[in-house]
């Protein structure tokens, strides 16, 4: 049976980030280009309903919510819809990119030319299969869900003065072993990206085969990404913080009794030309680590595959 060092596998995506630093900076370069920009413009274009409603919330008593201001958060509601469905398609395909730029920079180290990023058909192939994963993922949750409220209810009519209990417990262990089963089929797909990546064509349920009997490694790798990808994002939590803090703290408009109001009482532009340098340092810092954790997270995944083809 084909084997893989766990700790190796794991730790790939801080090799390419040694290897490849100037790599890392171009991802960070495309990840602003790519999703600042459309943030920016979705700002512009939203500014001023988005103040509007901050303003009536702000101003919003106790009580009884006011009738127009519950018609104003339906209609940004609404209007919020297709922006979150373009902003799930965007950013399904900028993961993508760089989901296979990263297995690039694995599996094809001598490709490296602009920062192993390209626009092709393995780019758009990665894009749908993350889109059906994620369509998958929902589907599947609602109908777990759906089934362990059932059982919860029927244990709850049937347990009589303890009914309660006896629902709240069938809830928590169906919970449990549904947690654990999607755990387990979620590593026995997890070759799914690479093999798309590498075969060129959507690969989904052709990961089962090929990860048959690495269960238990796979769930190491993973848990060990976890643990990475949890140091990182507390450490950017933390520069953000400040940055959030120091920019706080400079800009007059904010300083003073009701400063925060009248900052957003201003038209979006006048907003946005008092604020950018801090959004640019905020948005390059949040690149520059966005980039690192595509690196973390996606590099194990392409290490697991080549040693399972390598030895298969």
């Amino acid at each position: 049976m084909a084997r893989f060092s766990v700790t190796e596998a794991a730790t790939a995506g801080f090799g390419v980030i040694g290897r490849k630093p100037l790599a890392v900076v171009g991802w960070a370069l495309a990840l602003a280009v790519g999703m600042v920009i459309p943030a920016i413009l979705a700002f512009l274009a939203l500014g001023p309903q988005f103040q509007q409603f901050v303003q009536m919330a702000l101003t919003q008593k106790e009580g009884a919510p006011d009738p127009e201001f519950m018609r104003q958060m339906m209609q940004a509601q609404s209007g919020m819809t297709a922006v979150n469905l373009l902003f799930w398609l965007w950013s399904s395909f900028i993961k993508g990119v760089f989901c296979a730029a990263v297995f690039r920079a694995v599996l094809t180290p001598n490709q490296a030319s602009w920062a192993y990023l390209r626009i092709g058909s393995r780019e758009l192939w990665l894009t749908l299969l993350l889109l059906v994963e994620q369509v998958l993922m929902m589907i599947v949750v609602f109908v777990v869900a759906l089934v362990i409220a059932v059982l919860a209810a029927v244990a709850g009519v049937s347990g009589g003065e303890n009914g309660a209990m006896a629902a709240v417990s069938t809830a928590f262990a169906g919970a449990a072993v549904a947690a654990v089963v999607l755990v387990w089929v979620a590593l026995r797909l997890s070759m799914a990206a690479p093999m798309t990546f590498v075969d060129n064509q959507f690969r989904l349920f052709e990961s089962w085969n090929l990860t048959k009997g690495q269960g238990w490694r796979l769930l190491g790798v993973a848990l060990l990404v976890v643990v990475f990808v949890i140091g990182v994002e507390i450490l950017v939590a933390a520069v953000l913080l400040g940055t959030i803090f120091a920019a706080g703290g400079s800009l007059a408009a904010l300083h003073g009794d009701g400063g925060f109001e009248a900052f957003m009482a201003r038209p979006p532009l006048t907003i946005l030309r008092e604020a950018w340098p801090w959004l640019a340092v905020i948005g390059a810092i949040g690149a520059l680590f966005s980039a690192v954790v595509q690196a973390i997270f996606y590099a194990p995944w392409a290490a697991v595959h080549r040693a399972l083809t390598k030895e298969a």
